[in-house]
């Protein structure tokens, strides 16, 4: 038999031992952008899609542009980013904000919060690394993040 919070507690227990290595927990920094009514949904949502995996989010507010939320996302010193925004707004954001953060920080992993069906190609093409969303595996895609963190030390 097998608790069924076991695989969870596997993760946190990474996250645990990262923050004992490395004096503060792995991180991610959240890339709000819009207004508040825009993405704060999604923005709670990825909140609680990782900190079950014990990461820290980093949440300073929104961003009215795409340009601040680069320069932030890439200052946080996180290892990764979480666009959120909304579906009508990402094909606009996304490509700038991904090649932005990349062409800085090349190694950060850089996630969308939301699942647009019909811009996953284009998203993906545009650099997007991973999609949280309803229908996500939630704990492999937090022990996936770990192994990217644990690989770009």
């Amino acid at each position: 038999p097998v608790r069924l919070a076991e695989p969870f507690e596997t993760v946190r227990d990474w996250a645990d031992n990262y923050t004992e290595a490395n004096g503060k927990r792995p991180q991610i920094f959240l890339a709000n952008v819009g207004t508040l009514r825009q993405h704060k949904a999604r923005a709670d949502f990825a909140r609680s899609f990782f900190e079950v995996g014990g990461f820290e989010m980093i949440d300073v507010g929104g961003f009215e542009d795409v340009e601040t939320a680069v320069n932030a996302s890439v200052k946080s010193g996180a290892r990764a980013a979480v666009i959120c925004s909304t579906d009508e707004s990402y094909p606009d954001i996304v490509p700038p904000l991904v090649q932005g953060i990349k062409s800085q920080q090349p190694e950060m992993v850089v996630i969308l919060a939301g699942y647009p069906q019909d811009q996953v190609d284009a998203h993906k093409a545009a650099g997007i690394d991973a999609f949280i969303h309803l229908g996500a595996d939630c704990l492999a895609l937090n022990q996936w993040l770990q192994t990217k963190i644990a690989t770009n030390e």
